[in-house]
Formats: structure tokens, C-alpha cells, sequence
């Protein structure tokens, strides 16, 4: 991996979403002064607002695990490293499991959390409906479950990444569109031209979510994120539902029940196979086949009336996995996008990873699978705990 350090020059982070200003704060915390955010918009409105804000550690691969695992401190103390408030709610996660061959692959899933730290179950049938009483059992094989996963909110976290890096001399210039680099003979970065001039920077590092291959091209590369609508329902409240229960999953349809303390709840997860689109809409058309995969799995909530819903962009890679790294052809440019649906909850590793790497010439855990080369190469590693 390149060792790359900074030598004082600025930082322009391009991206006010939950990932630039979570390295715009870990880069400042560790007192570095000279960072610029650029967001075309305003911070927070664009990906991150439309997150349903699940925090998990169970994913299938080494990086995507360890990631989640080191964000969960900062989850819980947020408010101490911040100064802004967060509810992290740790109600857990339970993924219900019908399929002999998905077993399989979540239970080696189990066993490789497990040698990493995380704190997490494989159930049987009715030790899932202990979990998460009123889940129907007669076609369930069996369960995972982690009480540490939970969820925040992401406009939460974006505020106080926001107001900790103020604290630090970060500076957000909003509504300020990147327009492209400026480089030297050899190719380096020198400068960023933006909507309101040219700026001077050692670095630049692009996190903006599911627009970032139309900013690569601004740039002379191909980043290969692809945007992708995903959508979420709030239900009202049903006397079944309550804030201690964990977000549940059916991996049979990807359907998931995300339950809320108001006994309220948001559901989803039945639109994976979206195609996609730089445009977001809501698609009702989807909500009966999603109420019905709920209601098979989750009886109780026969009858649950939506009372909106939302969509946005999820940035989906090849392999769902995201690019985090330098772009070996422009020395200076780095990747922070393409989470596939898991930035907000990586936000606190990722940032804290970057920082360490850009201040001591290497990151604090191996980040290979996580380069842009990877997809020139054809080495991709298939994340399997995906819905």
C-alpha cells in the first residue's frame, strides 16, 4: 500500500455528506489546521439525509467487519468526542435465515465477527422468536444476532462532525461546486477550481457519495460507483411494536423491520433490484409486496398502514464494498465513496483511518481491499451480508 504523508498543505474534502465531514473532523482532531470542505449544497442533504441510520457489525468480510467494529466506540461516546449530542440506540440486529445455503454462509460469517470481536449469536428458530417475539418460525432455519448493532441518526452525526471540526479550524464553504483539479507537469495535484475560484491544496480527497464518478471524470478518472434509488416506509404505530426490539431482517426477501421507541417502525429492503439512476422516487407499487413479505415473516404486523416514504441514492459498487485509497495516476487524489449502503455506520473508522494514514504514512488497519485498483485487476471480494 502507498505511503503518502502530508506536508502541510490543504486538504479539500469534496463532500459535506457523513463521510467528509467525518474525515474533515479525525483529520482536525488530530491538529491538523488546513482543511477546506466543498459541498455543492448544504451539508448532510444530500445521501446522508435519507439513511435509515442501521449501525452493524455483521458483514462477511475481514474489511467491512473491522470497519463497523472500530465506529462502535466512537458511536457510544460521540457526544464526549464531538461536544453534539447522539442517541445511539443499541437494540440489535437479527438476521431470519430460510435458506440451507444462506445458513451456511452467515454461520462462517458468525465465525469470522467472532475471531474479529464482535459479539455476535447464531440462533435457532425459537431462540430468534425469544429475540423477537412473534416472528414466525415454521420455515426458519435459524438466526444471527448481534445485541451490540443498533442505529443513530445520521443528520445527528453529520451536526456533530460538523461542530467538533469547527472547534478545529475546519472550513465548510457551502454551495460551492468542485469544478476540477489543477496540476503540475507531473500530474500532481497543486489546486481545485470550485464555483468560487481557484483554491491551493496538497490534497484532495473525493467523498461525494453517488455523484462521484461524474467528480472523477472532472478529474480525468473513472471512480466506478454507480447510484442506486433505494426507498424506506414509516409505518404508524402498532401495539407490537416497540424501541427495544432489534432491527430485523428476513434474508429470504430482504425485507427488514427497523421498530422505533414511538412503536412506530421503518420498512424496506424489497428494492435491491432497482436499476440505476441518478434520480430518486418513491415507488408504491413496491409497498404491498413489502407488506406482504413482512407480514409472512413478522405475523403481528398484519394490518400495518404506511404513512409515508422516502427515497434516495445508495453509492453501489461491483462488490459492495467502498473505495477508500489513493488514485495512483494523480498523486495527491484519493477516493472516500462508493459504501454501498454502509457510510454512515464506517463514517467514525473511515475518517479516523485517512487521518492516520495522511498524517503517518499508513492507516491503521489494511485497507488493499478497499483500493480503486481493485477493479482494473478483477480482484473483488463479493460482500454477502447484503439486503
Amino acid at each position: 500500500m502507498r505511503r503518502e504523508t502530508l506536508n502541510g498543505g490543504r486538504v479539500v474534502v469534496v463532500g459535506g455528506g457523513v463521510i467528509g465531514t467525518s474525515i474533515a473532523f479525525h483529520l482536525g482532531e488530530r491538529g491538523y489546521r488546513d482543511i477546506t470542505v466543498l459541498e455543492r449544497g448544504l451539508p448532510g442533504e444530500g445521501t446522508t439525509a435519507d439513511a435509515t441510520g442501521g449501525i452493524r457489525q455483521q458483514f462477511s468480510t475481514r474489511v467491512n467487519i473491522e470497519l463497523a467494529r472500530r465506529s462502535l466506540p466512537f458511536w457510544r461516546h460521540f457526544e464526549e468526542r464531538t461536544g453534539a449530542p447522539m442517541d445511539f440506540r443499541q437494540h440489535g440486529y437479527l438476521f431470519l435465515i430460510s435458506d440451507p445455503d444462506t445458513l451456511d454462509v452467515f454461520e462462517r460469517n458468525a465465525e469470522l465477527q467472532r475471531s474479529l470481536g464482535v459479539d455476535v449469536q447464531v440462533l435457532d428458530p425459537q431462540q430468534a422468536a425469544d429475540v423477537h417475539p412473534g416472528v414466525r418460525t415454521d420455515d426458519l432455519l435459524g438466526a444471527t444476532y448481534s445485541a451490540e448493532d443498533g442505529s443513530a441518526s445520521p443528520a445527528d452525526a453529520v451536526a456533530g462532525y460538523l461542530r467538533g471540526a469547527a472547534g478545529r479550524g475546519v472550513e465548510v464553504r457551502r454551495n460551492t461546486e468542485f469544478l476540477g483539479l489543477v496540476t503540475d507537469a507531473e500530474g500532481a495535484v497543486r489546486a481545485v477550481r470550485t464555483s468560487a475560484g481557484t483554491l491551493d491544496a496538497e490534497l484532495v480527497v473525493l467523498a461525494a457519495g453517488p455523484q462521484v464518478r461524474d467528480v472523477g471524470r472532472l478529474c480525468g478518472v473513472d471512480i466506478p460507483v454507480d447510484p442506486h434509488p433505494r426507498q424506506a416506509f414509516a409505518t404508524a404505530p402498532l401495539p407490537e411494536l416497540h424501541g427495544g426490539l432489534p432491527l430485523a431482517v428476513d434474508m429470504a426477501s430482504g425485507a427488514y423491520v427497523h421498530p422505533e421507541a414511538a412503536g412506530t417502525a421503518i420498512i424496506g429492503g424489497n428494492d435491491r433490484d432497482a436499476p440505476s439512476s441518478d434520480r430518486a422516487a418513491v415507488d408504491w407499487s413496491r409497498v404491498e409486496s413489502l407488506a406482504a413479505a413482512l407480514t409472512h415473516r413478522f405475523p403481528r404486523l398484519e394490518g400495518l398502514e404506511v404513512t409515508r416514504g422516502w427515497a434516495g441514492l445508495r453509492e453501489m459498487t461491483a462488490d459492495d464494498h467502498a473505495i477508500v485509497g489513493p488514485v495512483d495516476e494523480v498523486p495527491g487524489l484519493w477516493v472516500a465513496a462508493g459504501f454501498s449502503g454502509h457510510g454512515f455506520m464506517q463514517s467514525p473508522a473511515v475518517g479516523e483511518a485517512l487521518a492516520e494514514w495522511w498524517l503517518t504514512g499508513a492507516p491503521p488497519l489494511d485497507l488493499s481491499a478497499l483500493r480503486l485498483s481493485r477493479f482494473a485487476d478483477q480482484s473483488l471480494e463479493l460482500e454477502t451480508a447484503v439486503f
